[in-house]
């Protein structure tokens, strides 16, 4: 059965079970499900920080990340936990819902201690988890969760995703560009790529290659105004497309670039690491771009 019917009938039961949605890695069951959460609470979301810890929410549902809650923050962070489910929701008719996004990085004493919070709470709360690891989610807790499996885009999903972007091209240059988008699973990635579909004349480049490219060509630039323009253009070309796996798939590109050392991947490697923490935890993410691409360009130009 299609995953939308199943998860749009749980959100919006009377009686909602809670919720773990997976699926692989490169699906963005976050957006997915915020898509959905937006029907029962169209409030803007907005970033809250308290005691070190980070989390997005509104009147309605608090979104948090695992994958940044340290273990040493345990304390702290079920006291959060605690005050947000033990408060009564009077913005809503729905249960206030509490999304853990990541939690195939939880390990099994958190777990533990979750599992007794899902089975006291359960009745004031609606629980979803999402992961990319169904079975790193210990047993006791996915014998208390309804189990939605967000399945890939189809080729014919992702061809009508695209058709409106490319509806002015040829067959032969449709063709090209349904080649690759067969390659993504994300479907903001696949509408950024038809977008960008003057890729066919730049050898069928993604946005992302694109960004690599010019971080490439950056670091041959000598004049410095000429260098810190691109580097500020590149920087708000992520932040306006919402290019949240651009770390990823730069740091791919790199690792893949024969033509660099061992040693200067691995450098760069490290850099793609500590800037994409520093990225989560940044409000002003656009100086967070900049920082990142200004230090990859530097690097590079080292070796030149």
């Amino acid at each position: 059965m299609d995953y939308k019917l199943i998860l749009k009938k749980a959100l919006f039961s009377n009686n909602s079970p809670n919720l773990v949605l997976s699926g692989i890695r490169e699906i963005d069951k976050l957006t997915i499900l915020t898509d959905y959460l937006s029907h029962l609470d169209k409030s803007p979301p907005v970033i809250q920080e308290k005691n070190d810890i980070k989390w997005i929410s509104n009147s309605t549902y608090n979104i948090f990340d695992m994958y940044h809650i340290k273990h040493k923050q345990g304390q702290k962070f079920f006291g959060i936990i605690g005050d947000i489910i033990k408060s009564k929701n009077y913005y809503s008719d729905f249960n206030r819902i509490l999304v853990l996004k990541n939690f195939d990085n939880v390990d099994i004493n958190i777990q533990n201690k979750f599992r007794v919070i899902f089975e006291k709470f359960r009745k004031t709360t609606l629980f979803i988890l999402i992961t990319s690891r169904f079975n790193s989610i210990i047993e006791p807790i996915r014998s208390r969760f309804l189990l939605i499996r967000i399945s890939d885009t189809t080729y014919k999903e992702k061809r009508t995703l695209s058709r409106e972007n490319l509806k002015e091209l040829s067959y032969d240059k449709k063709s090209i560009i349904y080649d690759k988008i067969y390659t993504l699973s994300n479907e903001k990635d696949i509408v950024f790529y038809s977008l960008f579909n003057e890729g066919i004349l730049m050898n069928h480049q993604t946005i992302h290659d694109i960004i690599y490219q010019r971080i490439i060509s950056l670091k041959s630039d000598q004049k410095i105004d000429k260098r810190l323009s691109g580097i500020k253009e590149l920087s708000y070309m992520i932040e306006k497309y919402n290019l949240e796996n651009v770390h990823k798939e730069l740091f791919l590109s790199f690792m893949n670039d024969l033509r660099l050392s061992l040693s200067l991947r691995l450098k760069i490697s490290k850099l793609i690491s500590d800037c994409e923490s520093k990225y989560h935890k940044s409000f002003n993410t656009i100086l967070s771009n900049e920082n990142f691409i200004y230090s990859l360009v530097h690097i590079l130009s080292e070796k030149t």
